[in-house]
């Protein structure tokens, strides 16, 4: 691909609601646009439209997957790229597109972004004759490569290459974002950022909150994202009694004002590949109080203090009251998220890496038309 000026790939999912996946595609086609042509594929959904949208607007081409799951493999003949690259937000996604790359004889890298969660015997025999027919797995981190070669479906060619994120780029101060907020009063804010399912670990959270707000009663919680399990969680808050301290924000366009604005940031998932919102909060210099999952721990580090067992709202709250209690660490843990981020985990690595094995596959010469 050395020999191609500006090659062409295609990055696609065919995800229902692509949320961190589409972030990282978008990510990566911006990392990768001034020295390849990049077209990004996104379903015609509700989900996807918006994804459509923000990859035209940065300068990308797209290429809409019809919400019937008709087959792609006409447009990616007349396109003919050098790669069709395919990000799975779960194993059982992604197959019909691979099938539709080595169907028009175009080499196929396939991304998972999560560790192995199936259990459906009909899916896992599904994962495994969609990996034989790509070219590349990509894991997002080692542990979520490493579920995945327990299972026997890692494939025979893997590799990680660890996300990577672009700086966060607040638009205005903290002071005025707090105010905002009602903070100006220098009460503590926690924020987290995540879809409302199962996977993130929101009831656990609210248990949680719970008991830091029976001893810090001036302490807030923001809550931003939206899905399936939000209705229920605001009712649980309510029936809680916290109602009044925990603030769903649903969907935000200024993300990165508030979470810059967080006194800490907290994820109390059940299981992650490597989740982008700790990396987002790293690179802020925001102190993380987090489930010690695979993914999370390893964007933070085996020796990051403030991590704890996932599915126990007991020791989130103990983990974060020993965070409200001492400002000065948490000063010192957001400056050292901060320089972790910078030497691993920004975009321009994880793009680099990513275009070293585009380079890789197509050198074997591995398309088929």
């Amino acid at each position: 691909m050395s020999a191609i000026a500006n090659p062409t790939i295609v990055l696609a999912t065919d995800s229902l609601v692509p949320s961190g996946v589409g972030e990282h595609m978008l990510t990566l086609a911006d990392a990768l646009r001034h020295d390849h042509r990049m077209v990004l594929a996104f379903p015609e959904t509700s989900g996807g439209e918006s994804f459509l949208t923000r990859a035209r607007e940065s300068g990308c081409e797209t290429l809409p997957i019809a919400s019937d799951g008709a087959s792609i493999a006409g447009p990616l003949r007349d396109l003919c790229p050098a790669v069709l690259h395919v990000h799975a937000g779960v194993g059982w996604e992604g197959h019909a597109l691979a099938n539709a790359g080595w169907l028009a004889g175009i080499p196929v890298i396939r991304t998972e972004h999560l560790p192995y969660v199936l259990t459906d015997a009909d899916q896992k025999r599904e994962h495994l004759l969609g990996i034989g027919m790509v070219e590349r797995t990509i894991f997002v981190s080692d542990a979520a490569h490493e579920t995945f070669r327990k299972a026997g479906a890692s494939g025979s060619r893997a590799v990680t290459i660890r996300n990577g994120i672009a700086r966060p780029q607040p638009s205005n101060g903290s002071a005025l974002t707090r105010s905002s907020m009602g903070r100006g009063d220098g009460g503590v804010v926690i924020v987290t950022i995540a879809r409302f399912t199962p996977q993130k670990g929101y009831a656990f959270l609210l248990h949680a909150a719970s008991e830091v707000l029976a001893q810090h009663p001036d302490v807030r919680f923001l809550l931003i994202g939206d899905g399936p399990e939000r209705a229920e969680m605001e009712a649980h808050a309510d029936e809680l009694g916290i109602g009044t301290s925990v603030r769903f924000l649903g969907e935000r366009d200024d993300v990165a004002d508030l979470l810059a604005a967080a006194d800490i940031f907290v994820l109390p998932s059940l299981f992650e590949g490597l989740p982008l919102v700790v990396l987002e909060a790293m690179a802020l210099g925001v102190a993380v109080v987090a489930t010690r999952i695979g993914g999370t721990s390893e964007a933070l580090g085996a020796d990051y203090p403030w991590l704890v067992e996932p599915g126990s709202a007991t020791a989130l709250a103990g983990m974060l009251s020993v965070a409200l209690n001492d400002r000065e660490m948490r000063a010192r843990l957001g400056e050292r998220n901060s320089e972790r981020y910078v030497a691993e985990f920004m975009a321009e690595r994880m793009a680099a890496e990513t275009a070293a094995l585009y380079r890789a596959v197509v050198a074997e010469g591995s398309c088929r038309v």
